[in-house]
């Protein structure tokens, strides 16, 4: 039995398989499973605003998990350079506490 994996639909790939079938909120049913991807699909599915698909397999690598330290230095890091910008100074602290209340 293959496995299934949730995907963002940026991540597909043509010729990867939907596991299941993709559905709008309405439950009306764009694709069925079993279809395979292709470039004018995914684009069909980015336009109608679908965001995650199932697909077969495990053929995109799973990220491995950092720590908080390692997520807030890599933050402080990408605001070195615009800190000195009281709205990006702001947004720099705004998501540290989002990034700390997470954890």
């Amino acid at each position: 039995m293959d496995q299934e994996q949730r995907i963002l639909l940026t991540q597909a790939t043509p010729g990867m398989v939907l596991a299941r079938p993709v559905r709008l909120p309405n439950k009306v049913t764009l694709c069925p499973s079993g279809a395979t991807l292709d470039d004018a699909l995914i684009l069909r599915l980015m336009n109608r605003g679908i965001k995650r698909v199932m697909v077969l397999g495990t053929s995109v690598p799973q990220l491995a998990r950092v720590g908080v330290e390692e997520t807030m230095r890599a933050v402080r890091e990408r605001f070195s350079r615009v800190r000195d910008q009281p709205l990006m100074s702001l947004l720099e602290k705004l998501v540290e506490d989002k990034l700390v209340r997470r954890s």
